[in-house]
C-alpha cells in the first residue's frame, strides 16, 4: 500500500534524537517541566520531519515537503532547544570568560541574521539544492548547517542569559527584517520558472508513488508554488509570534521601571 511506503521507520534520525535526549537529561538539570515539554516537542517535530511522509516525500519527490523539513530544522528545532535551556545553569556555565565571548559573539545581531536568512537562501541556489538532495553526505551537512544557523538566529532573541538578548525594540526590527528576507525568497520561489531545485522537476520514482502524486494534482509546477508559499507564510507567522513575545517583554520592563520611579503615580500610591 502507498500509505505504508510513506513512512521511514528506519531513519537514522532516531539515533540523533536518542543522543539529544540523553544529553539533555544529563546536562539539563534544573530544568522545569515546561522546559522539558518544549524540548520533547522539538524532538517529536524533528522525528516527524524525517520519519513521516514529510521526510519520505522531501527525499527527491516534493519540493514543498523538502521546504517543510528545512523550516523545521532552521526555525522550530533550534527555537525549542533554546527555550528549554535551564537559565540558572546556563548563567553559571557562561561565567567562564571564554564561553562568555562565544555568547557575546552569537549575540551580535548581524551574525544571527546572516546565518538564519542566509542559510535558507544559500541552500536554495539551484546547484546546491540539487546536489544536497542527491548526495546523502552533503544532505547531512546541509541539515546540520540549518540547525546551527537557526540556533545562531534565535540566540539574540531567546538566549538563556539576559545579557545576550537584544533589547525588545531592536529585536522587533531584527525579526521584521528577517520576515522580509523570507518573504522575498518565498516570492522568488513561488513565481520563478521550474528551476529552483531541478532534482524535484523530474523525480526518480524509487518507491512507485509518483503517479499517485501527480493524480492528486501535485505536479512539479504546483509543488514549487506550494514550496514558495511554505517559505513565505509560516516563517512570518512564527516571527510575528516572536514579535508579540518581545512586545510583552518590553511592556513588562517599562511597567516595572514605572513602578519604581520615585514620584511616579505607582510609587506614590496614586492610582490613575
Amino acid at each position: 500500500m502507498i500509505s505504508e511506503k510513506l513512512w521511514n521507520w528506519t531513519s537514522p534520525v532516531w539515533l540523533v534524537v536518542g543522543v539529544l535526549l540523553i544529553g539533555y537529561l544529563i546536562v539539563g538539570r534544573g530544568r522545569t517541566q515546561n522546559q522539558l515539554a518544549i524540548y520533547l516537542l522539538g524532538l517529536c517535530v524533528l522525528v516527524l520531519s524525517f520519519v513521516s511522509p514529510v521526510g519520505v516525500l522531501a527525499d527527491g519527490y516534493l519540493f514543498s515537503a523538502h521546504m517543510v523539513q528545512h523550516l523545521v530544522l532552521l526555525q522550530v528545532v533550534p527555537l525549542c532547544i533554546l527555550l528549554s535551556l535551564p537559565r540558572v545553569k546556563a548563567t553559571k556555565w557562561f561565567q567562564s570568560p571564554r564561553r562568555d565571548r562565544v555568547g557575546r559573539l552569537l549575540a551580535m545581531a548581524s551574525i544571527g541574521w546572516i546565518a538564519g536568512v542566509g542559510a535558507m537562501w544559500f541552500w536554495h541556489v539551484p546547484l546546491f539544492c540539487s546536489a544536497a538532495a542527491q548526495r546523502p553526505s552533503l544532505g547531512a551537512v546541509r541539515d546540520l548547517s540549518l540547525v546551527l544557523a537557526g540556533f545562531a538566529f534565535w540566540w539574540p532573541i531567546y538566549a538563556p542569559c539576559e545579557r545576550y538578548r537584544l533589547d525588545p525594540l531592536r529585536g522587533i526590527a531584527y525579526l521584521f527584517s528577517a520576515c522580509l528576507g523570507c518573504t522575498l525568497l518565498g516570492i522568488y520561489i513561488t513565481f520563478a520558472p521550474l528551476s529552483v531545485c531541478p532534482v524535484f522537476a523530474s523525480p526518480v520514482d524509487r518507491i512507485g508513488i509518483l503517479n499517485s502524486l501527480y493524480d492528486a494534482g501535485l505536479t512539479p509546477g504546483i509543488d514549487q508554488h506550494l514550496g514558495g508559499l511554505m517559505m513565505w507564510v509560516p516563517p512570518c507567522i512564527l516571527y510575528v509570534g516572536a514579535i508579540i513575545s518581545l512586545l510583552c517583554r518590553w511592556y513588562s520592563i517599562t511597567d516595572s521601571t514605572t513602578e519604581f520611579v520615585p514620584g511616579s503615580a505607582k510609587s506614590s500610591g496614586v492610582s490613575l
